[in-house]
């Protein structure tokens, strides 16, 4: 073969590499920062609830009663 057919073959070889890369790069962006979301937010959401549940329960366990003489 002819050495610019070889350049513009490892040319087109080295731009595809590229492409894969960047969408790679992507993927993986998008994914940390779906893990970031989903687990940040779902994992503090049920934990700030189920302490209001239990801090609700610990009241109403230790809340005085009206009647006592």
């Amino acid at each position: 073969m002819m050495p610019e057919m070889m350049d513009l073959r490892a040319y087109k070889q080295r731009h595809e590499e590229l492409l894969r890369e960047a969408e790679f790069d992507r993927l993986k962006k998008t994914l940390r920062a779906n893990r970031r979301k989903s687990a940040s937010s779902g994992w503090t959401s049920t934990v700030a609830w189920e302490l209001a549940r239990a801090v609700g329960v610990l009241r109403k366990l230790f809340r005085p009663t009206k009647n006592r003489d």
